[in-house]
């Protein structure tokens, strides 16, 4: 079996794209040999500025991996023209096996969902990283505690296509994202912060409708349609409809304000059940009749 750098023994190939190819791996030099996953990263030329680059979005990932719920950047190395990164292994499935076509999760599992992630996101946000491609394939839920973890940074997958212009620049060729999850300004290049929070609102929305956001209609401003399709809270769909706006300066812009929101809405919500419930009515007619029958008791004492 092939070792790279002289510890990593590649056991099988787990995926392909258009930014390389993703291994599975051990550790040999660790005493329990645990696996890890191996990145081989393959742009077009190495040029002393991409390789810059690279040792850039690799230290970004070093501090990304300090969330509980981001793979850890293990190691990052150059070998044989190719340049690679190994991450911690997620023992898990991705979320498209759980968010299945036609197939309409309640609202409570996106409630849940939402705030998990909104809480990871808000973590990449305070770095200024925008992660370009949130959609099921890219949420790994572990198996041994059910925790959502966030993989796959786009930074990763432009390293293919990266070119240094005469003036030492280094720019990418390529969109990273996928279609139905990427906003319109991505889609023209202009990925920002607000961006991620759609491609995660379109993720919610298809959990609730069971259908993919490539086959969701648009209206004719070009909002997504997609309220016919389900029937949730008012409070929710008011933050799903700002997640996904057209308009990335009408959306929301910051994931912290958004799980601040969902945590609110939740919380009022969950207040008004309490009030509206038959257990909390049926204590109210219980103090009330006690309190009336304390002031008929009274009132009779009075009279003797």
């Amino acid at each position: 079996m092939k070792v790279l750098a002289g510890r990593y023994q590649i056991i099988r190939k787990l995926g392909e794209g258009g930014f390389g190819f993703t291994f599975l791996a051990k550790d040999i030099l660790q005493p329990s040999k645990p696996n890890c996953v191996v990145k081989q990263l393959r742009p077009h030329y190495i040029h002393p500025r991409i390789i810059k680059f690279f040792e850039k979005e690799a230290a970004i990932l070093e501090k990304l991996g300090k969330h509980p719920q981001i793979p850890q950047l293990l190691a990052n190395f150059k070998e044989n023209q190719n340049l690679y990164i190994v991450q911690e292994f997620i023992e898990g499935y991705n979320l498209s096996e759980e968010l299945l076509p036609g197939k309409q999760l309640t609202e409570a599992y996106v409630v849940n969902f939402l705030q998990e992630v909104l809480e990871i996101l808000s973590f990449v946000h305070r770095y200024g990283v925008i992660h370009r491609d949130i959609k099921p394939d890219n949420l790994i839920r572990r198996i041994r505690d059910d925790k959502i973890f966030l993989i796959d940074f786009g930074a990763v997958k432009e390293l293919e296509n990266l070119t240094v212009n005469p003036l030492g620049e280094v720019s990418s060729s390529i969109i990273i994202g996928t279609r139905g999850y990427m906003s319109p300004e991505q889609g023209l290049g202009k990925a920002c912060l607000a961006s991620d929070i759609y491609a995660l609102g379109m993720t919610a929305i298809q959990a609730l409708t069971g259908i993919l956001p490539s086959q969701l209609e648009e209206s004719s401003t070009g909002e997504v349609i997609w309220r016919n399709h389900v029937k949730i809270s008012d409070s929710l769909a008011i933050i799903l409809t700002k997640m996904v706006c057209r308009n990335h300066h009408e959306r929301y812009n910051d994931a912290a304000v958004v799980l601040q929101d969902l945590i609110s809405s939740q919380a009022k919500s969950s207040r008004l059940k309490t009030v509206s419930s038959p257990q909390t009515k049926a204590k109210w007619s219980r103090r009330r009749l006690i309190r009336a029958s304390g002031l008929v008791t009274t009132g009779f004492a009075a009279a003797l």
